[in-house]
């Protein structure tokens, strides 16, 4: 059917249905969103609502279904989480002015990276537009400041809080520090170039949960980009944000720019106040495999079933604002790599930890404060509603009594916010002289403005209250003049003011009543008089509604004037509630200060897993002692039993790590922390069947990747490498990594290498700088104890047949594993040692003294201990006293 045929409805429907064409169109139609065609059929799918056709009778009827505009957000929820856009078409006249067909437009577009509603952003993640600008097929000249020319250009935008930033990425490995630095910043939309070649394509859409927009490569044209940029900041040069030598990024920022407004069409960047250059060294490169594997911010198998505060973040975040929580996210993501920095913060926590009460009682100031950060966003935008100024002004309300509270304190960083703090008081007062407490949320409701703001507004009111007063007294009169004791005057949106007449009254009706209306029991009519005050009333409503919305946008308007105090200021509470929330971690979960330096020693006393710990553990956590440097312990081969703590000593080493330099207090007796540049893990089997990569393949790639990124400033967890192949192979690939890792000539970095090959325990004899650990194990005949305590020496054997039993392996295949076990180790036929390596350098490492060293002096005492005849508190009890008597573990 052409549009000539249609109704003046769907013609109108179709003509914006072209400007939109990859959104599905929530199109007004009274008191519903209503969407038609292939929108109704998919939306209809998607949202499990029931599709229905309009003009039934028609032998082309058109697919139809709908949602009530009340409830669209729940479904515009629903739509974008399924990968969809959604273009919302308002009528923008009222139904009862229009001449005809009632004007529409769309007023916004719901895009994944664009959102600025409070009801659909997560609060306590950022919400990032991603742009990666690659470099052209033929090598760009490199600039005047760097060596080699970038290879990616990367910008992000938050339109929920104005936050932009852009940077570059070059080197060989420019790829895997994309991947990475994507893994961190999880963008709900990524633009790029669609003539990318497909090995490229790849790279970037083997990100899971992004919506992928592929744009003409005219999108990032560099000198374009540079002016969008001039044009948005009104300067001449962006020499002032640290942009000179930029282009990649500039030319991702302006794909950025371009894409939000076209989308947004109020132009959604009226609250960017600055562009942030985001340059190498100053924070710690995670790649996504250790953000992953450490489960810093997700558990690392996120479902419905599974538990989710077993991540590093849920430990740590006591904040008491969405602000707070968002920054403590990106602090643990990009942990810093400067001792100042890092001992500032730790400065600050330490005297929190300190001023108990003091603490305390800025928490409780802190918990009224709102969203301030986004609040300004939507004020900027045209996009705040009377509800978002009164969190405003709650929020400015308790900024007095925080920034008394923040200047009693003496650290470093805390009267750097001290100084820099600002009350709001002209934004307080603003609102408190013009919205009303109980102002709805929408401005189309009225009851907005406060009485005493603006004499015109007061007039109307007065106007619209007296004449309702006047209706009032009519209802009155009527009765007496016709004698029907139960004539009523009624309101409603349909037929306005009207009489209501019982059928029983009927004969009783003066000549001067007009029918308006029949229903089974009664008849409605209008009287010249009601009609005129009515006319009356209706048009100063409608002028009270209009002024009381100019009025509001006036207020917003000056209000956005001040969008840069208030981002400011949301920046230093966030900073405050951060602060304050690992200073009371720190003190409920007890931990302590660690020594941050620029040396190369990682001494952990008495170390424990910040989240393993919290679990309900028989016997409860075990602490491990770890000595990691430069010199004689740089690589720990670390034997022992599945089930016996492995993999949770080398998380723990790792996260203890990245606290530290996050600048929070450790769960550890004491611990001592030679900054690192990086961290890496390899920990776990997965698989990559999709992208045609088996689980050892991606092994592989992982620990290829951990070899080629790593210096020797990098701290490395390494567990069970080798084990996805045959036992020769992998132990000849396990042993050549190890030696890599050691080797000064090539890696030399400080690793943990956790491994059920005993015989690479042999390193330790010929290499230097190697030392070997293993958890404590005690056995009596089947009956195994795993005491989770780390100590120099070597394991003998893995007990896997044990953990099978644990596991529920049927007996007879036990049995049989045990005949074959023993005739392997019988007959010899278990691996043999790897004969002695090449060297590859021009100096052999000489080999130390061939014996192995002396079993650990704790090992001896626990041999003499009958721990199964103890109960499980009274062995850890012992061995706790052993401990403690001792002195002795890791590296001491």
């Amino acid at each position: 059917m052409s549009d000539h045929d249609l109704p003046p409805l769907m013609r109108q429907y179709r003509e914006i249905k072209r400007a939109y064409r990859d959104a599905i169109l929530f199109f007004r139609v009274g008191d519903f969103y209503e969407m038609f065609y292939e929108d109704a059929q998919e939306a209809s799918r998607l949202l499990s609502i029931a599709l229905t056709s309009r003009d039934k009778a028609s032998p082309d009827p058109i697919p139809l279904c709908g949602v009530p505009y009340h409830a669209a957000t729940g479904y515009i929820a629903k739509l974008l989480k399924a990968g969809r856009t959604v273009a919302l078409c308002e009528q923008v006249e009222d139904p009862k002015q229009a001449k005809g067909l009632v004007r529409r437009e769309v007023v916004r577009l719901y895009t994944p990276g664009t959102l600025i509603d409070t009801e659909l952003l997560p609060a306590t993640e950022s919400n990032f537009l991603a742009a990666v600008a690659p470099a052209s097929r033929q090598p760009r000249p490199p600039s005047s400041r760097d060596v080699r020319a970038p290879a990616f250009g990367l910008a992000a935008f938050d339109a929920s809080t104005g936050e932009f930033w852009v940077a570059e990425l070059d080197g060989d490995r420019a790829d895997g520090a994309l991947r990475d630095e994507l893994a961190r910043l999880e963008p709900r939309e990524l633009l790029y170039p669609g003539d990318l070649p497909l090995p490229m394509q790849t790279l970037l859409t083997e990100q899971k949960g992004i919506r992928f927009c592929a744009k003409e490569r005219s999108w990032f044209d560099l000198q374009t980009a540079r002016q969008s940029l001039q044009d948005l900041f009104g300067v001449a040069s962006l020499d002032g944000f640290g942009c000179q030598g930029l282009s990649l990024g500039l030319e991702a920022a302006g794909a950025v720019i371009r894409y939000v407004r076209e989308t947004q069409p109020s132009g959604g960047l009226g609250h960017v106040r600055r562009l942030l250059v985001r340059r190498s060294g100053g924070e710690m490169h995670l790649d996504g495999a250790t953000i992953r594997n450490l489960e810093l911010v997700r558990p690392l198998f996120e479902s419905a079933s599974q538990r989710q505060d077993t991540t590093l973040l849920a430990v740590l975040d006591r904040t008491v604002t969405t602000m707070g929580s968002r920054l403590l996210r990106e602090w643990i993501l990009r942990p810093l790599l400067q001792s100042p920095p890092i001992l500032a913060r730790l400065d600050a926590v330490e005297e929190l930890v300190r001023e108990f009460p003091s603490r305390v009682s800025v928490r409780a100031s802190l918990k009224s404060v709102q969203d301030i950060a986004r609040l300004s966003g939507r004020i900027s935008l045209g996009a705040a509603t009377p509800r978002d100024l009164l969190a405003l002004k709650q929020s400015a309300e308790a900024l007095p009594d925080i920034g008394t509270k923040l200047s009693g304190f003496r650290s470093s960083l805390l009267q750097e916010l001290s100084r820099g703090w600002d009350n709001l008081t002209d934004v307080r007062d603003l609102i408190e002289r013009t919205i009303l407490p109980e102002a709805p949320h929408s401005i189309r409701d009225g009851g907005i403005i406060k009485d005493g703001y603006h004499e015109p507004l007061d007039e109307l009111r007065r106007t619209c209250k007296d004449g309702k007063g006047w209706i009032l007294g009519l209802e009155a009169k009527e009765r007496e003049r016709t004698g029907i004791e139960s004539l009523k005057v009624r309101f409603n949106q349909v037929f306005g003011y009207y009489i209501e007449v019982t059928k029983a009254n009927l004969g009783r009706v003066p000549a001067d009543y007009i029918r308006k209306q029949t229903l089974v029991n009664a008849e409605r009519f209008v009287t010249p008089e009601l009609k005129e005050l009515e006319d009356r009333v209706t048009g100063a409503d409608l002028k009270l509604k209009a002024l009381e919305q100019e009025l509001f946008e006036q207020v917003r308007q000056t209000l956005a004037l001040e969008a840069q105090r208030l981002q400011a200021m949301g920046a230093a509470l966030a900073q405050l509630d951060v602060l304050t929330a690992l200073a009371e971690t720190a003190a409920l979960n007890q931990y302590v200060r660690p020594e941050v330096d620029e040396g190369a020693v990682v001494q952990i006393s008495e170390g424990r897993h910040p989240v393993v710990e919290r679990l309900d553990l028989p016997g409860g956590f075990i602490a491990n002692d770890t000595f990691l440097d430069l010199e004689g312990n740089r690589l720990l081969i670390i034997t022992g039993p599945n089930m016996a703590g492995k993999s949770t000593y080398l998380r723990q080493v790792a996260l203890i790590v990245l606290m530290a330099q996050i600048g929070s207090f450790v769960p550890a007796k004491s611990a001592r922390i030679g900054l690192v540049d990086r961290i890496f893990t390899r920990v776990g089997a997965s698989d990559n069947l999709a992208g045609g990569q088996s689980t050892f393949m991606v092994e592989m790639t992982e620990t290829a990747q951990i070899l080629n990124c790593a210096t020797a400033r990098s701290l490395i967890l390494l567990d069970e490498i080798g084990r996805g192949t045959s036992t020769y192979d992998g132990l000849s690939i396990a042993w050549a990594v190890a030696e890599h890792i050691q080797d000064r000539s090539r890696l030399g970095a400080r690793a943990l290498f956790a491994t059920h090959y005993h015989e690479m325990t042999e390193l330790a004899r010929l290499r230097d700088g190697i030392k070997n650990y293993t958890v404590l194990v005690r056995e009596r005949d089947e009956e195994v104890l795993f005491l989770r305590k780390i100590v120099e020496g070597a394991a003998d054997r893995s007990y896997g047949i044990h953990v099978a039993r644990l596991a529920g392996l049927p007996q007879p295949v036990l049995s049989r594993a045990s005949e074959v076990l023993a005739q392997l180790e019988q007959s010899g036929n278990n691996t043999q040692v790897p004969p002695e390596p090449i060297t590859h350098h021009p100096s052999p490492i000489p080999p130390l003294d061939p014996s192995l060293p002396p079993p650990h002096p704790i090992v001896e005492e626990v041999r003499q201990m009958d721990l199964f005849s103890m109960t499980p508190l009274e062995a850890l009890n012992r061995l706790a006293d052993l401990q403690r008597r001792l002195g002795e573990g890791p590296g001491k």
